[in-house]
């Protein structure tokens, strides 16, 4: 058959070529080639899902052993203890084996004093990935442990003079010696109460942590009662006979004479505490050491009120460091009783004016009642010598003096002395010196001292009426508190100063760390604020994860 004009030629129409031009079911093939990968994302997203998972569940054993471990570093030894506690945290909250994850061993090291870091890694099976190739997933994980936080002294260096008896609109006056109602004692009262409910939460820290917060109390007035706790760290750092302004009284047929003079007086068995005859008096009397003392040897030629600010190395009583080998690096009993002016006939100085016991550092954790107690039993009266308070107090915090810690670097939280370390770390120092009242030396008081105008322990030779005396020798302390403020910082001291109803001087401003620890405080509310400021500045710890 012939094509007509115009016409294509019909070709046989093959398998093939039907196959070719058929467009039937297209839509299915390709719904079936897009699936495919359609699939792979759906079980990616279900295996990435379960591996995220199992990460947080890896990154929070991590955290917990890091954390556990950290607890029981001491320095940058990585000891077994350390290491298995790491260990036994991170497997109890991620066991082997948990999500069908490949065996691991956590790493532990400590790459920095303080500081626990463990790394792990291991692998997870996948279950819709694995028709792709990827069997696994890989899983790592890295954290440590910082601890910024350490061992915390705190002593409160606390002005005990009779103006502590007024209110703060009293100022310069003593109450007659009997406390009033809204004295200035009992804003300190309620502000310590302040300072330990603030530094209450970083205390539990630290003792949860095998470390403390400590704190030591230095009341002071013109003398500081330091001795028992001196006997008791030593004997022989106290004398056991001195010179005193004494008497010998001699009785005959026409009644008793008396002999004043300075006199050498065995203290063995009154430093003990034993009730003892007391010399000089007249009837025969008693006495027994209430706990104060006399200051060791000075300088009373270079520190002459001038503008030095570090105290001579003659100065044996600005010596925050040294230890007593004789006599005159030794401390003397304050014997009032026994100190009698020959111009009266009568004693010095009463002895109810030895300050208020001191209390050297000590833990207070979950004792609030003790550290209540123990500042509600203080006793505002006498003078005011700051020099004296902050001798003691830097006495009382110093790693290197007479309560050095046998062992400078221990981890013993119980150590009663000062160790430098305390589980490898650095022990933080802080002194918060409070006074409301100028220095106000005497000349005719038997002081911590002695009896200036016969000892002339801070004057020497210098001559001069009655009130150019009185003016040097209140020059002399004042250098000698600049001494002492200096004598502390440099024990690494963060020292505050807190004027309360009473002048911030320039001495009390340099006395501080810096000026900005340094208070002039007017009102009892605004005495408890600074001491919850205080607190929240020593109180600001934490751990860094």
């Amino acid at each position: 058959m012939n094509a007509k004009h115009g016409q294509k030629l019909q070709r046989p129409t093959t398998f093939l070529g039907r196959l070719r031009k058929d467009v039937a079911g297209n839509t299915l093939i390709i719904v079936a080639f897009a699936m495919m990968p359609l699939i792979a994302m759906v079980g990616s997203g279900l295996d990435m899902a379960r591996a995220y998972v199992a990460r947080d569940r890896l990154q929070q054993a991590c955290d917990a052993g890091s954390l556990a471990a950290r607890r029981l570093l001491s320095g940058t030894t990585l000891t077994t203890a350390v290491d298995t506690e790491a260990k036994t945290y991170f497997n109890f909250n991620f066991p082997q084996a948990s999500f069908g994850t490949a065996a691991f061993t956590p790493v532990v090291t400590v790459p920095a004093i303080g500081t626990v870091k463990i790394t792990a890694a291991t692998t997870i099976p996948t279950t819709i990935m694995k028709l792709f190739g990827f069997s696994t997933m890989n899983l790592s994980t890295s954290c440590s442990a910082t601890q910024d936080f350490v061992g915390t002294d705190i002593v409160l260096v606390l002005d005990m003079s009779g103006s502590m008896n007024c209110p703060p609109s009293k100022p310069n006056d003593a109450c007659n010696e009997v406390e009033e109602s809204g004295s200035k004692m009992q804003a300190l009262r309620d502000a310590s109460e302040s300072l330990y409910d603030t530094l209450k939460s970083a205390q539990d820290q630290l003792h949860a942590n095998n470390l403390r917060l400590r704190y030591g109390f230095v009341p002071y007035n013109a003398t500081v009662n330091v001795g028992k706790l001196v006997y008791a760290e030593n004997p022989n750092y106290i004398r056991s006979s001195a010179l005193y302004q004494s008497r010998t009284v001699t009785t005959g047929w026409f009644g008793a004479s008396a002999t004043y003079g300075q006199q050498t007086l065995d203290t063995s068995s009154f430093k003990t505490g034993a009730l003892v005859t007391t010399p000089g008096s007249y009837p025969s009397s008693k006495s027994r050491w209430a706990g104060c003392i006399e200051e060791r040897q000075t300088d009373n030629v270079t520190i002459d009120g001038g503008s030095a600010t570090t105290a001579p190395a003659s100065a044996w009583d600005l010596d925050v460091n040294m230890l007593p080998t004789a006599d005159s690096s030794r401390w003397a009993p304050w014997w009032p009783e026994a100190e009698f002016d020959p111009d009266t006939q009568r004693q010095y100085t009463d002895q109810k004016y030895c300050a208020s016991a001191a209390s050297r550092l000590k833990e207070y954790y979950n004792d609030k009642t003790s550290f209540m107690s123990y500042i509600k039993d203080l006793k505002p009266l006498g003078g005011t010598y700051h020099d004296i308070g902050v001798i003691w107090g830097a006495r009382f915090i110093s790693p290197d003096g007479i309560f050095a810690s046998a062992n400078p670097e221990t981890n013993d939280q119980n150590d009663p002395d000062n160790p430098k370390k305390l589980r490898g770390f650095s022990v933080r120092k802080y002194m918060i010196f409070m006074t409301d009242g100028d220095m106000s030396p005497y000349l005719d008081v038997y002081t911590t001292y002695g009896a200036e105008e016969r000892d002339r322990r801070v004057l020497g030779t210098s001559t001069g009426n009655t009130n150019q005396l009185a003016a040097e020798q209140l020059q002399r302390h004042l250098q000698r508190f600049r001494m002492a403020c200096n004598a502390a910082k440099s024990q690494n001291v963060q020292l505050y100063v807190i004027a309360f109803s009473t002048t911030l001087t320039t001495d009390m401003q340099n006395c501080a760390t810096t000026p900005a620890m340094a208070s002039g405080i007017s009102t009892a509310p605004a005495l408890i604020a600074k001491f919850q400021e205080i607190g929240s500045k020593i109180g600001s710890l934490r751990i860094n994860q």
